[in-house]
């Protein structure tokens, strides 16, 4: 596995400057609100602030791995359809290492919840079944959308469009569009949010697919 080696974390962090920090920053808003909402009644809000603003955020790293730098690092890379193993470190591995870091700070906002409120359907089990599907699209829906694209302003604008519409309709089949969030207030598993969950789950992973098909055609 040599090419999961090659990738530095580091070197990407410091390439991204202080963007780096927003998804950490959000989540760190939204475990204070968790901290300090008063009543049960929160909980609600807490649910939209994960599902419209927590989760979207799993799509900054993937867009901002490939921003304005993308263009002279694929010439360096040199990359040929010979090297497929080199297109994957570049691309999948490289976004999928830093969702598993925002995947760890998350969990720090799940477990948050579950102290502060200690029922029995608040658990970690159902919030990962909830929320963590949704984050899997999102990270590679900005992966795919920017690797099409090679514009930053495009996903993050399609992105942010998404989410605001999601937002106003709150699911309502105004116009046929997917629906990544779950709209769920309580924070409990019901059969359509596990069917949502798998289906959430086979998109994410279609979008990583499709963008590494074309990372790779394009001989990065």
């Amino acid at each position: 596995m040599t090419f999961v080696k090659k990738i530095n974390i580091s070197s990407e962090a410091k390439l991204m400057g202080m963007d780096f920090y927003v998804p950490f920053l959000v989540i760190l808003i939204a475990i204070l609100y968790t901290c300090f909402s008063p009543d049960l009644v929160n909980l609600q809000y807490i649910s939209r602030i994960i599902e419209f603003v927590v989760c979207p955020i799993a799509a900054w790293w993937p867009v901002y791995l490939f921003s304005e730098r993308s263009v002279e690092k694929d010439k360096e890379t040199n990359l040929n359809s010979k090297y497929a193993t080199s297109a994957l470190s570049y691309g999948l591995i490289r976004v999928t290492a830093f969702f598993l870091i925002f995947l760890a700070a998350l969990y720090v906002l799940f477990f948050t919840i579950t102290l502060r409120y200690p029922y029995p359907y608040i658990s970690l089990l159902n919030l990962s079944v909830i929320y963590v599907p949704q984050t899997i699209v999102y990270c590679y829906l900005g992966f795919f959308l920017m690797v099409l694209s090679r514009n930053i302003t495009v996903p993050l604008f399609i992105l942010l469009a998404y989410v605001a519409f999601k937002y106003w309709t709150m699911g309502d089949n105004i116009i046929p569009l997917y629906n990544i969030m779950s709209f769920n207030i309580d924070m409990q598993l019901y059969p359509r949010i596990i069917v949502l969950a798998i289906k959430n789950a086979v998109v994410g992973l279609a979008l990583a697919s499709i963008g590494h098909f074309i990372l790779y055609r394009r001989k990065i």
